[in-house]
């Protein structure tokens, strides 16, 4: 086994709704690729209370042996789970066993009034902090004509390169289409004036240059059917909107380390508050 296969999917739960959402995304991600699962259950403790704190970890012992139950249902019986009850702030606990994790899953609260995402300070933290990539599990509520998919942002960067490589594994492990959604500007506003014959030849540029960057991914994921997107504008809105009905958009991140490590690009922030769907943040390789 390579030193990649024992890298565990690490999912944090907490008895919610959007926990258990969080922990049925691990579930599948560590079957489709075969690794190992992590559940992680913490929290912090305040100044000790007499009968409180035996209380508070029964209750997360229940809130880890539910969800190690709802995993061992679905796992194949030589797959290796670890439940884990840490008395530490949940998502300091989440960012230290993902240390050397392939992917690390947490949940999103639901919509607020201004239809974007109340994201908790958990899932901000490890989307912010971890250095695996990150899937912020929130469910669907709209339908497409087009039905589940995988959307992906491509611009050509290294951290772009890594979330196309994420998003066809996404696609295949789920057996489910790709979309890939390349976003340009105009450059100048002059260019606002180009005739249509212009514009065209321009996005023809793009639209070319997207197909050539995606062939080795489409020759290695041959099973994957992939659909190509080429729009005019700011990528955090034409994402955000390619989005709905998706079952996960993914996007990359340029944050390495040190404080660059705690940065999220605009369009990464951005989709983590406005998606229809779960995010999938990808960050560049280490240096």
């Amino acid at each position: 086994m390579t030193e990649r296969n024992r890298r565990p999917v690490v999912v944090g739960v907490d008895g919610t709704a959007e926990s258990r959402l969080a922990l049925q995304w691990a579930i599948d991600e560590a079957r489709n690729r075969m690794l190992p699962l992590r559940i992680v259950v913490s929290h912090e403790y305040p100044a000790p209370v007499q009968g409180v704190d035996d209380l508070e970890t029964d209750g997360e012992n229940t809130d880890a042996n539910a969800a190690a139950s709802i995993a061992r249902d679905q796992l194949d019986p030589d797959m290796v789970l670890t439940p884990a009850v840490l008395a530490d702030r949940p998502a300091r606990a989440l960012l230290d066993q993902a240390m050397d994790a392939e992917l690390l899953v947490v949940g999103s609260r639901s919509r607020s009034a201004v239809a974007s995402v109340v994201l908790g300070s958990v899932s901000s933290a490890v989307a912010h902090q971890a250095r695996c990539p990150v899937i912020v599990a929130r469910a669907s509520k709209e339908h497409s004509p087009a039905g589940p998919r995988v959307i992906v942002g491509v611009d050509g960067s290294e951290c772009s390169e890594r979330a196309v490589a994420f998003a066809f594994e996404e696609a295949a492990g789920r057996g489910l289409p790709l979309v890939a959604v390349h976003c340009w500007r105009l450059e100048h506003p002059d260019e606002a004036q180009w005739d249509a014959d212009a514009f065209s030849r321009r996005r023809d540029e793009h639209m070319l240059w997207l197909s050539e960057s995606l062939a080795g991914f489409r020759s290695k994921f041959p099973d994957v059917v992939v659909s190509t997107s080429v729009l005019e504008g700011r990528p955090a809105v034409l994402l955000s909107e390619s989005s709905r009905g998706a079952e996960l958009v993914v996007v990359g991140s340029r944050g390495r380390g040190g404080l660059e490590r705690m940065l999220l690009g605009s369009v990464a922030e951005s989709l983590l508050h406005h998606a229809h769907c779960s995010v999938a943040v990808v960050r560049a390789a280490a240096r």
